[in-house]
């Protein structure tokens, strides 16, 4: 089962899929925590300087990227699909529509890029307000307070995404 975490910046989808590993686990099922984008990885890295305005790419060239993210780690997810029950994303596929949709692009066209990945068994959505979003600060996987990334400053841009999402 692959349970996706959803929703706009600091809507506390990093920490809702810890709690919810954590309570799975308890249950004595076992779980595999997926964060995207994933940074550690070759093509993540190059995400994380264009959100840290390091590197400048079309929306499509964004996108493409985000997408080809979640495929370098496809093998990575169908073996722990083997070997959990439930894997849990903190973001997935379904954010580059958002995204992307936001960035002015076809849907689509946003579609084709995940064709083809395993699909989402259940979306849990995270809606948070505007003034609630601006109030959290940034953090990484490990907890780490972060600054605020190209998408997560822009007030606008985050309205978009949340009427998207909604």
């Amino acid at each position: 089962m692959i349970i996706v975490i959803e929703g706009g910046d600091q809507a506390g989808k990093l920490t809702q899929s810890v709690l919810l590993q954590k309570f799975l686990r308890k249950q004595k099922i076992k779980t595999k925590l997926f964060h995207f984008p994933d940074y550690e990885t070759p093509i993540g890295k190059e995400i994380r300087k264009y959100l840290d305005g390091k590197r400048k790419f079309p929306p499509q060239v964004i996108h493409c990227l985000l997408a080809a993210n979640r495929w370098e780690k496809l093998d990575e997810i169908i073996k722990s699909k083997e070997k959990n029950s439930v894997l849990i994303m903190n973001r997935y596929y379904q954010s580059n529509l958002v995204y992307g949709l936001a960035n002015g692009l076809k849907q689509n066209w946003l579609e084709s890029l995940d064709s083809g990945l395993p699909k989402a068994d259940l979306v849990i959505l995270l809606d948070v307000t505007q003034k609630e979003s601006f109030s959290r600060s940034p953090q990484n996987e490990k907890g780490k307070i972060m600054k605020r990334d190209k998408f997560e400053k822009n007030e606008q841009f985050s309205r978009k995404i949340s009427k998207i999402y909604r």
